[in-house]
């Protein structure tokens, strides 16, 4: 086997899997999600796509006026994950069958065999013809660049002149927001929309309780989310049966680099939704602290983002979430297969349905005169 041939999927992951768990990696949080996230690309078949400017949005929560050339971060780190992964294949991986690599000058890894692995072919043996590369227009995953969209900072903006800043300890009242949004869980939409769960490592008054409690209060402007209050979260936690539609998000205080790490997992399956970092540079005072929880929300419930983009790819969306998916795909591109899309969705849902929607299209209407 040419030692420059694409190995399968499985075995790609498999390689990953296996550098993340190492004790070199255990030690970088950003560099582990640096490899992770280019090895996802390329296995989606979106590696031609790896830029600076979406590895520091998607990797390094760097804002929309990220400039890739000016800012070095991204090259920076390229160039410790390429020192890091040298280091791994000459201690720890040794003998492990593939290695994967980043080349200078790009940001697409590449994989080719160990010649140390005990299963690696000789040199001479016959070359086969090379496996083709993923297609770029394969299904994307659930693990795209939200914030990198029109849709999700649309879906951001309007909660800066909703979301109270006087309160020190950025506490939230969601049944009192839910009066105003409509978003807390109402029990008729209990199987229709995620149910998310916001948990913080204790102090309560440390950033961590602070960020969890902004972050409750921006999901509750979204409609298309349940926020679960208190009260249910413990009945949750005592059920054998975990909802498919259920989701955790935990945030926990990191000493070293000091920050916030903010991970969500689906509750019946385990699987890692979102596994993010915030430095913490960027939560020095309740500005940046209500700042960082808008965008994260953007970033994570919007109909863009992490968590819809997962119920999609694991087929676990009901017909309202593909219906909101539709609508804002529709406010996004504004042309007649969207809209006729989104319209024909919006007829087959029920009036309380269409009610959680952000707009609904009347059956008369115009595209410009719809019902906000």
């Amino acid at each position: 086997m040419d030692p420059h041939q694409r190995p399968d999927d499985q075995t790609i992951r498999q390689s990953l899997d296996r550098v993340l768990s190492s004790a070199l990696f255990s030690r970088s949080e950003r560099l582990r999600a640096f490899l992770k996230y280019v090895v996802d690309r390329e296995i989606e078949g979106v590696g031609h796509q790896l830029k600076g400017y979406t590895i520091g949005i998607d990797v390094f929560d760097r804002p929309q006026a990220f400039n890739a050339d000016s800012d070095p971060l991204v090259r920076v780190h390229a160039g410790k994950l390429r020192k890091l992964l040298a280091a791994y294949y000459t201690s720890e991986g040794v003998r492990d069958e593939w290695r994967i690599d980043i080349p200078k000058g790009t940001y697409v890894p590449e994989y080719r065999r160990n010649r140390l692995s005990p299963s690696a072919p000789p040199v001479e043996a016959a070359r086969p013809p090379a496996q083709p590369r993923r297609v770029a227009n394969r299904r994307f995953s659930w693990l795209p660049a939200p914030l990198s969209s029109p849709l999700a900072v649309l879906s951001a903006l309007p909660l800066l002149i909703f979301i109270p800043l006087s309160s020190p300890a950025m506490s939230v009242n969601i049944p009192a927001q839910s009066r105003l949004h409509g978003a807390v869980l109402e029990r008729k939409f209990a199987n229709d929309l995620p149910r998310i769960t916001v948990r913080a490592q204790w102090p309560r008054n440390g950033n961590a309780g602070r960020f969890a409690d902004a972050l409750r209060n921006a999901a509750s402007h979204y409609r298309t989310i349940a926020a679960v209050p208190p009260a249910v979260q413990r009945q949750q936690s005592s059920s054998a049966t975990a909802d498919p539609l259920a989701f955790t998000i935990s945030v926990s205080q990191q000493t070293a680099p000091a920050g916030l790490q903010v991970l969500v997992t689906n509750d019946a399956s385990a699987e890692t939704v979102y596994d993010g970092f915030i430095d913490g540079a960027q939560l020095a005072d309740e500005g940046d602290i209500l700042y960082e929880s808008l965008a994260l929300a953007g970033k994570i419930l919007s109909s863009d983002g992490y968590i819809f983009r997962y119920a999609g790819t694991a087929e676990i969306d009901s017909p309202l979430m593909k219906c909101m998916v539709l609508t804002d795909n529709y406010r996004l591109l504004q042309t007649r297969e969207t809209f006729q899309d989104a319209k024909s969705c919006q007829e087959r849902l029920s009036a309380d349905h269409r009610r959680k929607l952000k707009f609904v299209i009347s059956a008369a209407a115009l595209p410009s005169t719809l019902i906000r």
